[in-house]
């Protein structure tokens, strides 16, 4: 089952997205970075959530992929399987654990 923004616990450095721009902004940047050779390629993906210290968009697909992404490219990368990175999460409790783990980073 696909997390949704209610379902997660939220701790900086992330946050969901809650401003109306967010979301079709972040959308439009990720499919500008998407390239036939990248792992989520076709697959049907919504951004949720964003880092506040970095680039990083959280993506959620339709086919259960969990993914960390982004990164405010002009335009598709050419080598787009080598960068830039979508960092799988294989549950929505993996992705907790990652979120707790940076928030513990954070707080450092």
């Amino acid at each position: 089952m696909m997390p949704t923004v209610e379902s997660l616990n939220w701790r900086l450095p992330w946050r969901p997205l809650n401003h109306p721009l967010d979301l079709p902004a972040l959308q439009r940047q990720l499919k500008r970075e998407l390239a036939d050779d990248h792992p989520l390629w076709g697959k049907s993906a919504e951004v949720i959530g964003r880092r506040v210290d970095n680039d990083d968009g959280l993506v959620c697909c339709s086919d259960g992929t969990l993914a960390t992404h982004l990164d405010w490219a002009k335009e598709t990368h050419v080598k787009p399987w080598d960068y830039p990175s979508a960092l799988s999460h294989e549950s929505a409790a993996a992705l907790q654990r990652a979120i707790d783990a940076d928030a513990a980073d954070y707080d450092d």
